[in-house]
């Protein structure tokens, strides 16, 4: 399905056409890569028939479906970098659907939320070159065929041919893409943003309003202190996946909000559509990747001898909420106050 593209390098495949894949996959579209989208039932139908980029910066674009492809996983056996952008618990799955049509010499970059992933996919489509990749910026579902791209941020992956390939297409877009020399670090920075996901979900408030909330700021301060504390348990160096410095963020977290808006005023360069990708989940009635973020968090303090009550607590009211298909739109306040008790009772 899907029109044909006349356009020359190397053809780009997106397994995984969400928000991510196909904002990601849309914009290199738009600057005149081969673009091969795999998707299925409502998106394919609906991406077969045109696709809609919008930015916070006003940027406005639909592209004729001649100007990609689309269809089914088997139309990715033609690629020679595949963007793997499906949720985290849809990886393995997934991720053998693409190893029967994977061609010799095709590279698989992870653009993914959470950690593990990568080595599942290393696992799973060997001799396959697999590089890790993190999306650090918020891209909103508008429809099945429209994403909206709430900030700023680079899409950020390893180095490999291919990666230098890709940086190459995406110069000529509005897309920023930049290659990293250590993003295994810097994927522990992404999940430590991460975090949020869940509480977002909780708020049901949109990202810029419940940043202005001193409880859900106070209360992800304190789930990102166990992460980094479970990280410093077991030895592992975290890198930012933004400028700043990751151990700072819980200390600007935790200022009063007339400061925070000064300090943070970069990051809150958000328009009021911005929500987290589990807030889509929930809207869609997916199932919740929160074990693969504050989960991942309290697996890695278990396994050092540290303790994580508050990603804990958090996941546990994600759970609550995927499970009533609702926000609770629980109070800052109240939070807080759920996850110092938490904290008391480790």
């Amino acid at each position: 399905m899907g029109g044909v593209t006349t356009q020359t390098g190397p053809e780009i495949g997106i397994m995984g056409a969400g928000a991510i894949g196909l904002y990601v996959g849309g914009m290199l579209a738009e600057a005149g890569a081969r673009v091969v989208f795999a998707a299925r039932g409502r998106t394919l139908e609906s991406v077969s028939r045109g696709l809609s980029l919008t930015r916070y910066d006003g940027f406005n674009a639909v592209l004729k479906p001649e100007r990609y492809e689309v269809g089914g996983v088997e139309q990715l056996g033609t690629c020679d970098v595949v963007l793997f952008c499906t949720k985290s618990g849809d990886t393995e799955t997934a991720a053998v659907e693409l190893a029967r049509v994977l061609k010799d010499g095709a590279t698989v970059i992870s653009l993914q939320n959470g950690v593990g992933n990568v080595e599942m996919l290393k696992r799973l489509l060997s001799p396959h070159r697999v590089v890790a990749g993190t999306v650090p910026f918020n891209v909103v579902r508008l429809s099945p065929n429209a994403v909206h791209c709430s900030m700023e941020g680079p899409v950020l992956i390893g180095p490999s041919k291919a990666s230098s390939g890709l940086a190459a297409l995406a110069s000529g877009s509005r897309l920023k893409l930049r290659v990293h020399d250590n993003l295994d670090a810097m994927q522990w920075g992404k999940l430590l943003l991460n975090l949020n996901n869940g509480l977002n979900v909780i708020s049901g408030l949109p990202l810029r309003r419940q940043f202005q909330d001193p409880g859900y700021r106070k209360v992800l301060a304190m789930a990102m202190d166990e992460l980094l504390a479970a990280l410093d348990a077991a030895g592992i160096r975290v890198i930012g996946a933004t400028r700043t410095n990751p151990r700072l963020i819980p200390k600007a977290l935790r200022l009063p909000t007339w400061l925070f808006r000064i300090v943070a005023r970069q990051q809150l360069k958000m328009d009021e559509t911005a929500r987290s990708s589990s807030w889509d989940d929930l809207k869609a009635g997916r199932e919740p990747e929160t074990r693969f973020l504050n989960g991942a968090v309290s697996s890695l303090a278990k396994a050092h001898g540290c303790t994580a009550p508050v990603n804990d607590l958090i996941c546990r009211l994600v759970g609550e909420a995927f499970a009533a298909n609702a926000s609770p739109g629980m109070p800052g306040s109240e939070l807080l106050e759920l996850a110092r008790k938490a904290e008391t009772e480790r």
